[in-house]
């Protein structure tokens, strides 16, 4: 039994490392590194519990490619940015149509946090699966969308009425259109093929920093990388526990209008 849970660990550790290596490799363009990923994947591919897990990432992988390449050469020069920027989200969809045609391919389902939110699951504060107190899902998400009402505040008090009249639009179209892209893609088909092969908790672990990885992509430093692999954690494990994406999609589209207002998106 100890090998066993040893052996699953060994599994876990290398997929985080799979996994967020070939996110690297893609943004930093190191394309030589791949002949060294491919090997090691190749090892891991011998198991066959780790099978579909590389398989899923081989697949997002060349979809985050083909999502940078059309964003590098067909529309990084469109104008105005609102525009260019809601195509860049848009783009998004070919990772999407990928990951959903190998789970079909597969017979697999395409996810399985596509149900009513278990509103009244008992989660914990601060961190959801630990915490100093306990309280429920929908207390929880009303709690986080308030923290963030406040901490975005001093940066969105000096808005004017004319910036948001131009914006408004943008706001409403790109907070919609991200967190509904980004949350299928990695709270919705990335944690269920994950969690099939790691487990739930280290499917979130996965995801999270991979979707704060991929943001690199998007012009933002390192640290600010990191940040956002913090907020997909709470996304993943509030996904995992209410069994459903639709909380982290509410979430998500109130941090991006946020986002929007305080003029990190565009100025």
């Amino acid at each position: 039994m100890k090998k066993t849970k040893n052996m699953k660990k060994g599994n876990q550790l290398s997929a985080l490392c799979l996994f967020t290596t070939l996110l690297l490799i893609i943004q930093t363009e190191i394309y030589p590194l791949l002949t060294v990923w491919a090997i090691a994947a190749g090892f891991r591919f011998i198991d066959k519990s780790m099978r579909m897990f590389i398989v899923t990432t081989l697949v997002f992988g060349f979809g985050f490619f083909l999502y940078g390449y059309i964003n590098t050469h067909w529309i990084a020069d469109i104008k105005p940015d609102e525009i260019r920027i809601i195509l860049n989200r848009l783009s998004l969809i070919v990772i999407l149509v990928l990951l959903i045609v190998i789970s079909l391919i597969y017979r697999l389902p395409i996810m399985h946090y596509w149900q009513k939110p278990k509103w009244d699951e008992p989660i914990h504060i601060p961190f959801i699966w630990a915490g100093f107190r306990q309280t429920k899902v929908s207390s929880f998400l009303y709690k986080a969308m308030l923290i963030n009402l406040i901490v975005f505040v001093p940066f969105i008090v000096n808005l004017s009425w004319s910036f948001f009249q131009e914006i408004w639009w943008f706001i409403i179209i790109f907070s919609i259109l991200n967190a509904a892209l980004e949350e299928y893609i990695w709270r919705g088909v990335l944690l269920s093929r994950f969690t099939e092969s790691l487990g739930s908790r280290w499917a979130v672990v996965t995801t999270s920093i991979g979707f704060g990885l991929q943001h690199y992509s998007l012009g933002f430093s390192w640290i600010s990388c990191l940040a956002f692999s913090v907020g997909g954690f709470f996304f993943g494990a509030l996904t995992v526990q209410s069994r459903s994406i639709v909380p982290a999609v509410i979430w998500h589209i109130l941090f991006n209008g946020l986002m929007v207002l305080s003029g990190v998106i565009v100025s």
